[in-house]
């Protein structure tokens, strides 16, 4: 089973970003005995900024025209079931190189089979101070428009931690490359030896407007 692990970093190795990924890589790979990992760091290829003509979406062109890495990238994807995205966060969304990227893979708008599409996905987003959160949600509109299924996220803040690999972040990297693993299990062959987890149900509580409930005597 074929799963990208797309590092999204600006900075050349080693980078936070890849190591936290490579954590999320060993607990995929300890729910899929069989994944082939295609490791992908954009920052690795050339890959120029979209020139916004539209003419890939011409039906007698089909294809983006700027002569760089960008096929290539899309080629290293093909035939994979999932994905692991790493990013980190420089200003409140998402890297220059993720969205340069973004914006080209819209040369298969109107393809049957779009590129980076239709995959489970487990998303890990982190930055020095804050604004995970919000650069997490940016990347769900794209992750919709591919048909992608965001199946576990996780977010860090360094703050005042000098390396965030030597805290408990490692641990919840490989958790989301767990969830992954095992979501793409249960699509292959449903799980029958693993306990499903009860839902709970709170109890009913009084809404606005309701008539006030007078409340036991002690």
């Amino acid at each position: 089973m074929k799963i990208i692990a797309l590092s999204c970093t600006q900075r050349r190795l080693p980078s936070l970003t890849d190591a936290l990924l490579e954590a999320a890589i060993t607990g995929v790979v300890r729910e899929v005995g069989d994944a082939e990992i295609q490791r992908i760091r954009l920052i690795d290829h050339r890959i120029e900024m979209c020139e916004g003509e539209d003419t890939c979406l011409d039906p007698e062109v089909g294809r983006c025209t700027l002569d760089d890495d960008f096929a290539h990238v899309v080629d290293l994807a093909e035939g994979a079931q999932a994905m692991l995205l790493a990013m980190p966060v420089y200003a409140g969304n998402v890297p220059a190189v993720l969205k340069i990227f973004q914006e080209r893979l819209k040369s298969f708008m109107n393809a049957r089979q779009r590129p980076f599409g239709n995959l489970l996905v487990g998303t890990i987003v982190h930055s020095r101070t804050m604004l995970t959160e919000p650069a997490l949600a940016s990347l769900f509109p794209w992750y919709l428009r591919l048909r992608n299924r965001n199946v576990a996220s996780a977010c860090f803040s360094q703050n005042d931690h000098q390396d965030l690999t030597r805290t408990a972040a490692l641990d919840l990297c490989v958790a989301v490359g767990r969830q992954l693993g095992m979501t793409l299990d249960v699509s292959r062959s449903p799980a029958v030896d693993r306990t499903a987890l009860p839902v709970l149900q709170s109890p009913d509580r009084p809404r606005c407007g309701d008539p006030a409930v007078s409340s036991p005597s002690a």
